[in-house]
């Protein structure tokens, strides 16, 4: 068991002492992690699926490695310090404000820079089409993980804890991503008619 708590004491002190090397780290490990997940889980029930598609697991460690975790390794200082008191009030506000800023900034990247990488033609199309699906279920996931993130956490374990909340949440969101958009397109439009 000291051993332990003395991984955990060590793993929390490279966190204080280089947040951002961390940060990183953790989070690419979990995002990639998950998406490996999401390929295992459609290659036992698809046959038509032999191998992993290592090309997409580097896109998805690239995007969380230079554009998720650095974003929030800063997003977070700044909000720390702009909303700086405690308490469950402010776990609420922070939550929100994390949600409208930080969520609609990652998912209007998302999109295109993953077809970007991919060499599609239009990397604006599928954000169009999936933006707004995508963003209200992250409004149901990430509004309430975040509350317990900004009430619970002390501040340099709070990219690690979304890392592992992504963990869950970019399993979502490659189910999202691995959807016809062209579909979306069509039910969304006949919901708005």
């Amino acid at each position: 068991m000291n051993a332990v708590k003395a991984r955990i004491s060590q793993l929390s002190s490279l966190f204080k002492k280089r947040p951002l090397l961390a940060n990183v780290a953790s989070y690419s490990t979990l995002y990639v992690t998950a998406e490996f997940t999401q390929q295992t889980i459609l290659k036992r029930y698809d046959e038509s699926r032999k191998n992993y598609d290592w090309k997409l697991l580097l896109r998805y460690a690239i995007f969380a490695g230079t554009v998720s975790a650095p974003f929030l390794n800063y997003w977070y200082r700044y909000l720390d310090r702009v909303i700086p008191t405690k308490g469950p009030k402010t776990a609420i506000q922070k939550a929100l404000t994390d949600q409208a800023v930080s969520s609609s900034i990652i998912l209007a990247l998302f999109y295109p820079a993953m077809n970007a990488m991919e060499g599609k033609d239009n990397i604006f199309e599928e954000l169009q089409a999936k933006f707004w699906p995508t963003y209200k279920l992250s409004c149901c996931f990430w509004i309430p993980a975040q509350c317990v993130n900004f009430f619970l956490m002390p501040p340099h374990l709070r990219v690690v804890t979304v890392g592992v909340c992504s963990f869950a949440w970019v399993n979502i969101l490659c189910i999202m991503k691995r959807k016809d958009h062209t579909k979306t397109t069509t039910s969304s439009e006949a919901t708005r008619s």
